[in-house]
């Protein structure tokens, strides 16, 4: 092709390529929706636009298109045109002018002036034309902010490189409460969009999530993303909640006694910002927002998030190793709960999590769950590498040979890549572990395992004091709520009293977590058979009550040394894998 030629067709086609797929976000409280206004520069005669059939993270089919409604189109003069449906999750239109204006609405949920959504659930993606530049701009009331992890270009404005990096990036807007903090250089915000930011220990979030992102980063040489955006849905609980993932947020239900299982969670989702969102299989992006994507590493992606999770949260020294054995063992007692474990492999769960629920697919597995089972797989494999190499290599360097192989927007790893790098790290018994533990469905060998590390799982009798309260943290109310009266306590409390007092010493309701610390350590400092005095409001009467103090007992398990001495090195390395043991930064437990 002549050269003047190729230049002439370039400057025509520049356009085209440099061509952004804007974005217009309008909430409208009065009605509980979003308007979404999409402008596409025609690059054709037709124009076709879909709504996702999952969201990338929940490996499940969702009914998007059914809260897609009034779809209109309009040319750039504003003449309406014909919008034809052509499939469930399909408008076209054909006969198409220079730029194409979608309009449509989809519900919204407002809580006090904040609303938060997810991308996919509320943007349209221009068919064939995923890769292509898109602009977000949130058309906000003047008192309004929003917050999304996508780099801003104006207030209220956001630029994302493709469709995929748009759609992952969930907003929060309205008038929220916020905390900020920096992390190896890379500013960090903490949104409030739902629940009640009163009820939690802020100052210890802040610390939370700061301790996290810093140990994270600290392992893999830096963080991968210029800001990080964690949306908090704040729950009245002590302990647990749940996440999604995304390329640099997150959205989490956190509850608000920020117990270890809540602070597992919140590791979980920032580890995820490698593993899953940049560590990953192949076919997980770009993404077919049409089909559930198939990957037998799920278990790698969620259950070995999850072990990282609480390894690091050991490792940095935020808890003690008490309650990293607790996580491991209820990972134990939940995956031999299940007697499928015996007919699904940790490689089927995850491939075939698409045809659970009637074919319509979930976000733990298919048969069993790849988060509790893979889990467990990562303890076996860690452990058997140290054991294998004498200490010299572990999983931390397989998570390392996958990041080199991922960062820099570099394609997912084949589905053959975990293995090829544990039998590199490990020798040929780590590819046989491997065929075992992963491909073969069976019983996980933990209990040998651990004994690679001087150590055993023994059940004892744990003894508690026990006052017949089935108790709720309830801080605005002034207390602990009784939620139910047993025992000792029946013919003394009546459910919804709230006990604002124990034996004198008002109980601390500056936060839901101190709340629970301050009922646990007053019930701890108890005897048996002695008398406590409670003070309980009753409606708008404050009484006091006495209760005889009872002891219960209950079986449990826990994990201490078996006395083989030799593998206490081992086991250091797999505590702390070089890290300096510290005391706890959490205050959940000691070495």
């Amino acid at each position: 092709m002549p050269r003047t030629l190729a230049l002439i067709l370039l400057a025509v086609l520049a356009p085209a390529i440099r061509a952004e797929i804007s974005y217009r976000v309008t909430p409208q409280p009065e009605t509980k929706s979003l308007q979404v206004q999409v402008t596409v520069p025609s690059q054709g005669p037709r124009v076709q636009v879909q709504v996702p059939n999952w969201a990338p993270g929940a490996y499940a089919l969702a009914n998007y298109r059914d809260q897609v409604k009034e779809m209109i189109a309009t040319g750039p003069d504003g003449a309406v045109l014909s919008v034809e449906r052509t499939d469930p999750n399909t408008w076209t239109v054909n006969a198409a002018p220079s730029q194409v204006i979608f309009t449509y609405s989809v519900p919204f949920q407002f809580n006090l002036d904040v609303g938060h959504y997810a991308g996919p659930g509320v943007y349209v993606y221009v068919v064939g034309r995923i890769p292509e530049a898109c602009r977000l701009t949130l058309n906000l009331p003047e008192t309004w902010r929003s917050a999304c992890g996508l780099d801003e270009t104006g207030a209220n404005t956001y630029a994302a490189p493709n469709y995929d990096v748009l759609a992952d990036n969930p907003v929060t807007v309205g008038k929220f409460e916020s905390d900020s903090y920096k992390a190896l250089g890379v500013p960090h915000t903490i949104v409030y969009y739902a629940g009640d930011p009163g009820s939690l220990d802020r100052e210890a979030v802040v610390k939370t999530c700061q301790f996290i992102s810093e140990s994270q980063g600290s392992f893999f040489g830096g963080l991968p993303f210029s800001k990080y955006v964690w949306h908090f849905n704040v729950m009245e609980a002590l302990d647990g909640g749940w996440g999604l993932e995304h390329l640099s947020s997150t959205t989490i239900g956190l509850a608000a006694g920020l117990g270890p299982g809540t602070v597992s969670v919140c590791s979980h989702e920032y580890f995820h910002a490698w593993n899953v969102k940049r560590i990953r299989s192949r076919v997980l992006g770009p993404f077919d927002y049409q089909v559930l994507p198939k990957t037998g590493a799920l278990w790698w992606l969620e259950g070995v998030t999850d072990y990282y999770a609480n390894v690091f949260l050991h490792r940095y020294g935020w808890y003690g190793t008490d309650i990293f054995h607790q996580a491991l063992l209820s990972n134990l007692d939940r995956t031999r709960a299940n007697q499928r474990r015996f007919e699904v492999s940790p490689y089927e769960a995850s491939f075939r999590v698409g045809e659970a629920n009637n074919g319509r697919g979930n976000s733990s597995g298919f048969g069993v769950s790849y988060y509790n089972t893979g889990w467990l797989v990562g303890l076996c494999l860690d452990i058997e590498l140290r054991a294998a190499t004498g200490g010299k290599r572990s999983l931390d360097d397989a998570v390392l040979r996958l990041w080199e192989m991922c960062k820099d927007d570099q394609p997912g790893f084949e589905e053959g890549a975990i293995r090829e790098i544990l039998v590199e790290l490990g020798g040929v018994q780590l590819g046989e572990k491997y065929d075992q533990w992963v491909m073969k469905p069976g019983e996980l060998p933990v209990e040998d395992q651990l004994a690679k590390v001087g150590l055993k799982i023994e059940t004892i009798d744990v003894s508690f004091m026990d006052i017949g309260v089935a108790p709720q943290m309830a801080p605005k109310d002034g207390g602990v709520r009784v939620r139910q009266a047993l025992r000792m306590a029946r013919n003394v409390l009546q459910p919804r009293d709230v006990i604002t007092a124990v034996d004198g010493a008002a109980l601390d309701t500056s936060s839901f977590g101190k709340l629970a610390a301050d009922w646990g350590e007053k019930l701890a400092a108890l005897r048996p058979s002695s008398d406590v005095e409670l003070t309980i409001l009753r409606g708008d009467e404050t009484l006091k009550v006495k209760i005889q103090v009872g002891q219960g007992q209950r079986k449990a398990k826990r994990i201490v040394p078996n006395g083989d001495t030799a593998k206490d090195e081992l086991r250091n390395q797999w505590y702390f894998a070089g890290v300096k043991a510290r005391q706890s930064q959490g205050g959940a437990g000691k070495e």
